[in-house]
Parts: C-alpha cells; sequence; structure tokens
C-alpha cells in the first residue's frame, strides 16, 4: 500500500489505557454543541478516522449536534498536480460528511463545515483550486487554512509539514486570501502568540474578510518560552486585545493540549480532570471572551491532537465549567451558536437550555 511519506509526528500519542484512569459524566448533556475544529487522519500509529471520532463524541455523552472539519494534509491526491493534491483531503471530508447525514451512525452532523487546504501563496493562480473544491465539497466548503504557525526555535513545531517564516506577510499569500471572497469563503489561521502582529496586519489589510484565530491565538508555554507564564501572557493578552478591535476576526477558544503550550499535563500519573483543565485555562478561555465577546468566539476540540493529554467528555466538561457564570445567551453563543453562523450550518430547533 502506498502512503505519503510521513515526516515525525509533532503530535503526542494517544494513551487509551491512560485516559481511561478519568472518567466523567457529561455535566448539563442537554446543551447544544458544535465542535468547530477538529481533523480526521490516518497516519503511521496514528488512526483517526470517522469511528475514532465518532466513538468519542458517543461515550463523552455531549450534545454534539455537528463538528467542523479543518485541513491537516489528509487523504492527499498525489496523482493529481501539486496544487490541486489537496482536493483529495476535501473529497475524503465530504465522504464522511454523507456518511454522517445519513443518520445511520447517530446525531451528529459529522463534517458539516469543510475548511480546506488550497495554497493561497498561489495567489490569484489558486482560483481554479478553490472552484474544484467547491465542486466537489458541494455547500459544505466553508473557509481554507494555510500551514503558517512558524517560530525560529525547532521545538516549537505543531505541523509535520512546518511553513517558512513570513508566510502571512507574503504579497502572494495575501492575493490568494483576496480570492476567497469571490467564493464567500472564510480564512483560518493558526498562528502563535509571536506572530499576532503579522495576523493584526492581515486582518487590517483584509477588513472585508472574516478571519477565524484558531487556539487562542497560540500563547507559547514550551521551548524558549518555558517559566515564562507570566510575560508569555502579558504579551499575548494585549496583542489579542489589539487584534479584537478587527471586527472580522473570530477567535476559537482551545487547543491548549498542544506541547508548545507548554502545560505537559501528559507526564503527570493521571490524566486531567475538568476541574482542573478549567483552573489551568480559566485566565486565557475568560481573556478571549472577554476582548471578542461571546458573539465572536467559539469552542473546538482540536481532537486528535489534543487527546494526547485528556478525553472528549473531559474537554467539554472544562468548557462548561469555566462557563457556569454566564448568561444563556453568551453560552449559547459560545457553544453552537457562533459556530452556526460563521460556517453557515443550519441548526434544529432547540429548546431552551437549562442547566
Amino acid at each position: 500500500m502506498h502512503r505519503e511519506p510521513a515526516p515525525r509526528s509533532p503530535h503526542l500519542p494517544v494513551r487509551p489505557a491512560w485516559l481511561a484512569q478519568v472518567a466523567e459524566a457529561a455535566r448539563e448533556p442537554a446543551l447544544p454543541i458544535i465542535d468547530a475544529h477538529h481533523h480526521l487522519w490516518d497516519r503511521p500509529g496514528q488512526r483517526y478516522l470517522f469511528d475514532e471520532y465518532q466513538a468519542d463524541i458517543d461515550q463523552g455523552g455531549h450534545h454534539v449536534l455537528a463538528t467542523v472539519y479543518v485541513q491537516c494534509r489528509s487523504m492527499f491526491d498525489l496523482q493529481r498536480a501539486e496544487a490541486f493534491r489537496s482536493v483529495g483531503e476535501v473529497q475524503f471530508a465530504a465522504g464522511v460528511a454523507a456518511r454522517s447525514a445519513s443518520g445511520l451512525y447517530g446525531p451528529t452532523r459529522m463534517n458539516a463545515a469543510i475548511i480546506a487546504g488550497a495554497d493561497l501563496r498561489l495567489g490569484e493562480r489558486v482560483a481554479p483550486v478553490l472552484e474544484e473544491m467547491l465542486e466537489r465539497a458541494g455547500p459544505r466548503l466553508r473557509g481554507v487554512r494555510n500551514t503558517t504557525a512558524w517560530h525560529a526555535d525547532p521545538r516549537l513545531l505543531t505541523n509535520p509539514n512546518p511553513p517558512p517564516a513570513g508566510v502571512l506577510s507574503e504579497t502572494a499569500f495575501l492575493q490568494g486570501a483576496r480570492c476567497l471572497a469571490r467564493h464567500g469563503l472564510l480564512l483560518e489561521v493558526w498562528a502563535y502568540h509571536s506572530q499576532l502582529d503579522e495576523v493584526l496586519a492581515l486582518a487590517t489589510r483584509l477588513p472585508e474578510q472574516p478571519i477565524v484565530l484558531n487556539h487562542l491565538g497560540g500563547p507559547l508555554g514550551a521551548g524558549p518560552y518555558q517559566g515564562q507564564r507570566d510575560a508569555v501572557f502579558s504579551d499575548w493578552a494585549g496583542k489579542l486585545r489589539r487584534l479584537a478591535r478587527c471586527a472580522n476576526v473570530s477567535l476559537k477558544l482551545g487547543g491548549l493540549g498542544m506541547q508548545v503550550s507548554g502545560f505537559d499535563l501528559h507526564q503527570q500519573p493521571l490524566p486531567p480532570t475538568s476541574a482542573q483543565l478549567a483552573a489551568l485555562w480559566r485566565p486565557y478561555i475568560l481573556h478571549g471572551i472577554d476582548c471578542f465577546g461571546a458573539q465572536r468566539c467559539l469552542f473546538e476540540s482540536n481532537f486528535p491532537v489534543d487527546k494526547g493529554m485528556y478525553g472528549y467528555a473531559v474537554l467539554w466538561n472544562a468548557f462548561k465549567r469555566l462557563t457556569e457564570g454566564f448568561s444563556p445567551f453568551e453560552r449559547a453563543h459560545l457553544f453552537s451558536q457562533t459556530a452556526a453562523a460563521l460556517y453557515r450550518i443550519s441548526l434544529p430547533p432547540q429548546r431552551e437550555h437549562t442547566p
């Protein structure tokens, strides 16, 4: 069987026996959720496809209405020209969505929205790639994300195929990003906190382009930032506040289970509980919401990447703990309605949720 050569993975291995040591029932199991960011892939030692993700959703016990698939260089079509290889990922994600939409596997609409990986550095030449992706994915294609998270320190790596420096500032990337609006597509951006000035410059130059910043803007806690959490928080918090003034930017809340965040929960004898996660993350999550407001914030699992540090049920319980003091209006947006609006996901009528 032929596989694309697999670089060394920067993601933590998933250890089911370790995760099984902490089991939690879903808090507020009727609260509607859209998981706004996840991946599916089949990599050496890291299989996470429909069945694995569906099992996490089912066993977690949370009311996950729909999910948003985000590009991860999965199932590329290696028989195509380089620029069109990522069309294969869109076809794959759309096939998973169709399987889920059959209703045979439960009520969750997996991959109800798809974020593709068209290379925006092609500039205007990305247009035919986008057009074919729209043909293959139908109405589910909602945006594009490129590999852009970069740091000079090689220890700060979150992608098996790291980008060069400064992609977000390239003229060609900007030209490619301008093609998205013609097709009603979002621009998703994954950048570390050290790159947030570049994200701000991009958002300022594209004021009409909706941008979704992934993973809380990447506050780093590993490599040269280890032991510098207070200084990093101050720097990240100020940059995030300035970025929030751009009305075209929304913020995904999550992704703190990556090694670059520096929490190192995987090194503990037991996986964390939701109470422990809520205590660790409270300053970050609450600052993000304070900056952007509930109507521009949305929760994400970032699974299976973050599964190396905690389970699915525990993660959503932590988010629910963190928002216990919020109004029903705010919580509805944070858990589902902001994502539904951004990704144009039609939600079934919901009864008013009461904790």
